[in-house]
C-alpha cells in the first residue's frame, strides 16, 4: 500500500456534526447544576457535563476545530489524534506527544492536545503550518485527567445563559456545575523531549 499524504486527522470536526446545546439548570444537592434538557447516558464524565456532538464524520472538515467527543476519546485513552490508533510506543511503553511550543503545554505540565503516534508525527509536522513554526516532540510515561476547557453558563430561573467560552477549569473547580465541557485536559507525567521520528519509506504500509 502506497503511503498517502496526511489524511484528515481523526480528531477534527466536520460541519454536519454540530448540534444545538439545549441545556438548563436543575436543582442538585450542591445547588443549581447544568444539565442537558433531555439527559442521556454519557452526558457526564469526571463530574462535569459534556458538550454533545455527532461523530459520523460527515460534511466539510474543519481543520481549525476538534470534535468534542473524539478529542475526549483520544486524549483520555491515549489514542493518536491523526489516525485514532494507540499512541503508546509498544517498545518503550511511553506515549508520543507533539506539542506546540507557543502553547507552553510542556512548561505547565498539562495539555488539551491529544497524543500523536510515532508513525504519524513526521507527516503531521511536515504538513501543518502551525506545527512547523512552533513544534516540539515529547514522550510521556503516563497521563491522567486534570481539567476541562468549558463554556460557562449562569442560571436565570431554570434557563441557562452563556457567559464565557473556553475557560480552563480543574476537575475540583467549584464552577464545574455551571460548565459545559468541550475538551478534556490531561496532566503529563515524566515528560521528556524526543527527536523527531523519521518518516517510514514511501510505499510502506501505515500502522
Amino acid at each position: 500500500m502506497a503511503r498517502p499524504l496526511l489524511r484528515e486527522p481523526y480528531v477534527i470536526a466536520y460541519s454536519d456534526e454540530a448540534v444545538p446545546q439545549h441545556v438548563l439548570f436543575a436543582e442538585h444537592s450542591t445547588g443549581p447544576r447544568l444539565r442537558h434538557a433531555r439527559p442521556r447516558p454519557g452526558d457526564w464524565a469526571h463530574g462535569v457535563l459534556r458538550a454533545r456532538q455527532r461523530t459520523h464524520r460527515r460534511g466539510r472538515p474543519d481543520f481549525r476545530a476538534v470534535n468534542a467527543r473524539r478529542q475526549w476519546q483520544c486524549i483520555g485513552r491515549g489514542r493518536c489524534q491523526i489516525c485514532g490508533r494507540p499512541a503508546r510506543d509498544p517498545e518503550s511503553g511511553r506515549v508520543w506527544w507533539l506539542l506546540s511550543e507557543d502553547g507552553r503545554s510542556a512548561d505547565r505540565g498539562y495539555t488539551n492536545a491529544p497524543p500523536t503516534c510515532r508513525a504519524c508525527i513526521p507527516d503531521a509536522a511536515a504538513q501543518c503550518p502551525h506545527l512547523r513554526r512552533s513544534m516540539a516532540v515529547y514522550t510521556a510515561a503516563d497521563f491522567e485527567p486534570y481539567g476541562v476547557l468549558a463554556n460557562l453558563y449562569e442560571p436565570c430561573g431554570a434557563l441557562a445563559v452563556p457567559v464565557e467560552q473556553g475557560v480552563e477549569l480543574t476537575l475540583r473547580d467549584g464552577l464545574l456545575g455551571y460548565a459545559l465541557a468541550t475538551q478534556l485536559l490531561v496532566v503529563l507525567h515524566d515528560l521528556r523531549p524526543a527527536p523527531l521520528p523519521s518518516a517510514p519509506p514511501r510505499g510502506r504500509a501505515l500502522p
